[in-house]
């Protein structure tokens, strides 16, 4: 009875499905917390209502796939967003175009970009500080010269393009199918305006954001070389591209 009056007081997300495409490194751990807030999921045996990704079980489900190549995020989300309690799923899945053009008419695809060559600095620091298989061991002047470093200047790319054979596309060609890709989504957002996309959400969602910073890693740069702070920004210019292409910068 009490949380019954609570949704009338304080009413839950309920007559719109939303999936967040959290790429990393993007606020999306404040922002998952939030649009999960918004559903209310611990009153009146709603929790069944919202998935969040469980990264730990994820890697470990990755790591023991049986057929090589299976990609089990992209197989996880599908389950997710077929069961018809289910009306929010954040976390790093992975997105492919056939999930969309199945979903899109029942879900809402929102996700957050940021400014690249910020998002490739707390991506580094961020794995420097990693006890993961992702951590970063060697100098950043020696780190720029790898693939790894190549591909943290084409994340928003490469995330939304992960079901691509891209043995015969070349970086620009993914770039457009990348943009034209987020072009689909219900609402793109921008870190650096966190506010303009609370203002979308809830004019999108008649849903307010309550969003706090978690997990937040430094992004200074004051003390980073030019050569070397331009050598990175040279590594981000296809997310770069993208940035200002589905944002209308």
């Amino acid at each position: 009875m009490f949380q019954s009056f609570k949704d009338i007081l304080d009413p839950p997300l309920k007559n719109h499905k939303i999936f967040f495409f959290h790429i990393a490194k993007c606020g999306g751990t404040s922002i998952n917390k939030a649009i999960i807030d918004c559903y209310k999921p611990w009153r009146n045996n709603r929790s069944n209502s919202v998935v969040l990704l469980n990264e730990e079980a994820a890697r470990f489900t990755e790591q023991k796939s049986i057929e090589k190549g299976n990609d089990v995020r992209r197989d996880l989300l599908n389950y997710t967003m077929s069961l018809p309690e289910v009306k929010c799923i954040v976390g790093h899945f992975h997105y492919s175009q056939d999930t969309f053009d199945v979903f899109h008419n029942q879900w809402n695809f929102v996700t957050i970009l940021r400014n690249p060559v910020d998002r490739w600095f707390s991506h580094y620091h961020y794995n420097q500080k990693s006890s993961s298989k992702f951590k970063i061991d060697i100098p950043l002047e020696k780190f720029i010269e790898t693939e790894a470093a190549t591909n943290f200047g084409r994340a928003f790319v490469d995330e939304i393009t992960d079901d691509l054979n891209k043995e015969h596309l070349n970086i620009k060609e993914l770039t457009d199918i990348a943009i034209g890709r987020y072009k689909k989504f219900a609402l793109v957002g921008t870190l650096e305006n966190m506010t303009q996309f609370e203002e979308m959400f809830e004019a999108k969602f008649n849903s307010k954001l309550s969003i706090n910073h978690l997990n937040k890693t430094s992004t200074n740069t004051s003390d980073i070389p030019s050569d070397i702070y331009q050598r990175v920004t040279k590594l981000c210019e296809p997310d770069t591209y993208l940035y200002k292409k589905v944002l209308g910068l």
